[in-house]
């Protein structure tokens, strides 16, 4: 399998005593990795490593076979992401909210925006202004624009966050999809545990900062009856309490 992200040591504390200590993972082409951690575990803060907006203390980033502190450009110039909540200008519409996007990709053409509205759900919406929209649909928009400079690496922190269940649906057939018939690798942040066993080949969990398993999903619950008895289970024995099953 083609190794696409390599996360090596990486190491950021903060004054409160959080962050992420000693964290090392791999994706593989067509990967959908989710990552599950209670609040404040260090999900964000690995994300927001991976993507550059914060240095680690320690450790390194590798994406395509390029260090992201030696060359961030090349690093990134396949990676979409969504990080955190999803935040506009809300006097614009979601067409020009895209073409703004669009802007910062010559690869891109005006097309794309309409295609990716499409890919969402929100091709009705093209011209209605962001204030407008409800908190689903302005995910439905961060999606959007995470995906339109063709990416082979997608990162999502908690992309469902407000999605109704037909939108959760959706976005789960999206993300198969574009995986199978893209080749596109998906890292998941989420607390969503339900869907992301339904959606994931693999999952990392995270508790205060370190990453305790990792694994296929499939092999991990093989004695399980399901991810969410599986992570509480490895939360127990993180807090040195007995295993849950």
């Amino acid at each position: 399998m083609e190794c696409i992200a390599k996360l090596s040591g990486l190491t950021k504390e903060y004054r409160n005593g959080r962050g992420i200590r000693n964290v090392g993972l791999e994706l593989y082409k067509g990967d959908i990795y989710g990552l599950l951690g209670p609040n404040g575990a260090g999900k964000t803060t690995l994300l927001k490593m991976m993507t550059g907006l914060i240095a680690p203390k320690q450790g390194s980033v590798t994406l395509f076979g390029h260090n992201t502190e030696q060359s961030f450009a090349a690093a990134m110039s396949k990676v979409g992401c969504m990080i955190e909540s999803a935040d506009f200008y809300d006097y614009v519409t979601a067409g020009q909210y895209l073409k703004s996007v669009a802007s910062f990709y010559p690869n891109v053409q005006k097309e794309r925006i309409h295609e990716v509205l499409e890919i969402v759900g929100l091709t009705a919406n093209v011209k209605e202004k962001i204030r407008h929209f409800s908190t689903g649909m302005k995910q439905k928009l961060a999606l959007a624009a995470a995906i339109m400079p063709y990416p082979e690496l997608v990162i999502l922190d908690e992309p469902t966050n407000g999605l109704d269940i037909e939108g959760i649906v959706l976005f789960r057939e999206l993300v198969t999809r574009l995986s199978k018939t893209e080749g596109i690798t998906f890292i998941i942040s989420s607390h969503m545990i339900h869907e992301l066993e339904q959606l994931c080949n693999r999952v990392g969990i995270i508790y205060e900062g370190a990453l305790i398993q990792e694994g296929n999903v499939s092999e991990l619950l093989q004695d399980i009856p399901s991810l969410e008895q599986f992570y509480i289970g490895e939360l127990q024995k993180a807090k040195g309490g007995p295993r849950i099953v």
